[in-house]
């Protein structure tokens, strides 16, 4: 309860007053909600009626109003009493079973479905409880509740008991490579195939999308390899009939020719091309070589993916290809037409918990080695995990490509 109480003027306590004042701050809490609770504050504070009203431009009754209401319930008399009106036509435990079915797998419920939908639960419930609930209202139930059982979306537990540590030291090699090391990213997209129409497209018009003929022939397929250069964005290429070890070989083979000088990281998935015998046998022979793999079930972290999906979208979908030759061409072409104009390096801003893991430490750690202050460390460390810092500054995080390639 408020508390001592004079005629139309409230007195708080602390525990009282601290609740409005919460409930005032939160940004979250309706605008009628914060105002009530103003206007108590304000009659606890020893303004008049009349003063409230002017400085809250609400009308005197208003305020009169809320001031009874909170000096005859306290805290839940600012809440809307129950509203008269026509009786909810479906009672809330039909809405409450509808919300614990959905949540669970059909199967469950002796029904042969792979997951719900609208009409089956109309369906079910009718069949079930007797309950006859429109289709409509089932629908505007679930999107107020947020619930979607038509959406679906895959998950992939990692089985790489080292899957943090591999992470992070190929997000390390992303944000910080190695002076004087050129760190390659390197994997191959196989079975793209030629797909010739057997129609000629037709351009787009006003007001109407370019048509393509859906009917095609298959006239063979092609393996990409790739390496993409994680500082400036270079990519070599070579399309191959397969990807056999002999093949993976010879690329290695391209690669250690067109970077002399240095040493090489090739981040790369860890398949049997790369951690074989063939393999290991042609690491020794070029020593400044060496492979960073990506943990199993992380093929992600290989930003030459990251290419082979800008290859796909901007070069090889929605064409017509007569053979395997005019394949290869547009590859190559589109290839070139990367290194010479749109090559960008990718910012590189995965911050799950490796990443800001490495950073957080890191940061810590260059705080102690070079001696900063206190606020400047704290400031580092806040910076990494991406929130704003004890000292008022907050991180930024610029997506990629960037504006202008690293010198």
């Amino acid at each position: 309860m408020a508390g001592r109480v004079t005629e139309h003027r409230v007195t708080l306590n602390k525990k009282p007053r601290k609740r409005l004042e919460t409930l005032v701050r939160r940004r979250s809490r309706e605008h009628f909600m914060v105002e009530r609770a103003r206007i108590v504050l304000l009659s606890a504070d020893g303004f008049e009626i009349h003063e409230i009203s002017s400085q809250l431009s609400v009308d005197r009754q208003v305020v009169r109003r809320w001031v009874k209401r909170y000096m005859t319930a306290g805290f839940d008399g600012l809440a809307d009493r129950p509203r008269s009106g026509r009786p909810p036509e479906i009672e809330h435990h039909v809405w409450q079973k509808l919300a614990t079915v959905v949540v669970q797998a059909p199967e469950k419920f002796g029904w042969a479905l792979a997951r719900w939908s609208v009409r089956a639960l109309a369906e079910f419930l009718v069949r079930r409880f007797g309950w006859d609930v429109s289709r409509s209202s089932i629908s505007r139930f679930l999107r107020s509740m947020a619930l979607k059982p038509h959406r679906v979306r895959y998950w992939l537990n990692p089985s790489d008991p080292d899957f943090d540590a591999k992470a992070a030291k190929i997000c390390k090699l992303y944000i910080s490579p190695p002076a004087g090391t050129t760190v390659l990213c390197v994997d191959e997209k196989p079975g793209v195939q030629a797909l010739r129409r057997t129609r000629t497209a037709r351009p787009m018009g006003r007001g109407k999308p370019a048509r393509l003929e859906f009917e095609y022939e298959r006239k063979g397929t092609r393996n990409i390899f790739a390496a993409f250069n994680v500082r400036d964005g270079r990519v070599l290429l070579w399309v191959t009939p397969d990807r056999t070890t002999p093949m993976v070989l010879s690329f290695l083979d391209h690669i250690v020719r067109h970077y002399r000088r240095g040493p090489i990281v090739i981040i790369t998935d860890n398949i049997s091309t790369r951690t074989g015998e063939a393999a290991a046998a042609w690491l020794d022979k070029h020593p400044r070589v060496r492979f960073v793999f990506t943990p199993t079930h992380g093929s992600w972290l290989n930003q030459v993916e990251i290419w082979f999906g800008i290859l796909t979208r901007s070069a090889l979908r929605h064409r017509s290809f007569a053979n395997v030759s005019e394949l290869a061409a547009a590859i190559y072409k589109f290839g070139k037409h990367w290194n010479n104009v749109l090559r960008r390096p990718f910012e590189w801003t995965y911050s799950g918990r490796v990443q800001m893991r490495y950073n957080f430490w890191d940061a810590a750690l260059v705080g102690l080695q070079h001696h900063l202050p206190p606020n400047q460390t704290l400031q580092l460390m806040a910076e990494q995990l991406g929130r704003p810092s004890p000292i008022g500054r907050s991180a930024t995080r610029s997506g990629w490509p960037r504006s202008n390639p690293p010198r």
